[in-house]
């Protein structure tokens, strides 16, 4: 039987792949909250934000990517967040591999 596929180990892919492009910064967001000195401090872009975060060259454009399971769903809050980033001219895709995170990164680069 084959291993399940994870998000994170899909992620992980991802990062590694994309990292060796020479016309893409990426980052990781990590959205959440952590108690510092007893008070809450927000990190990450904001919630609905995806996982992946880059700077396409030569025009600067947002490549974001949201990456999930096989099965895992997209949120209402990414929904809303894709569609304000993509209103504003970013490209933002959800994926579900190496694979498909460089089709998107070919779809980026030919608008």
């Amino acid at each position: 039987m084959a291993a399940k596929v994870t998000e994170a180990q899909t992620l992980h892919d991802i990062r590694l792949r994309l990292g060796r492009e020479p016309d893409l910064a990426l980052f990781r967001n990590q959205v959440g909250t952590v108690c510092v000195d007893g008070r809450w401090i927000k990190h990450g872009i904001g919630v609905g934000s995806p996982d992946l975060i880059g700077i396409l060259a030569p025009h600067g454009r947002w490549f974001c990517l949201e990456i999930k399971s096989p099965t895992g769903r997209v949120s209402a809050e990414q929904s809303q967040w894709h569609m304000m980033a993509r209103g504003k001219g970013a490209h933002v895709a959800v994926v579900r591999s190496v694979d498909e995170a460089l089709e998107e990164l070919e779809k980026c680069r030919r608008a």
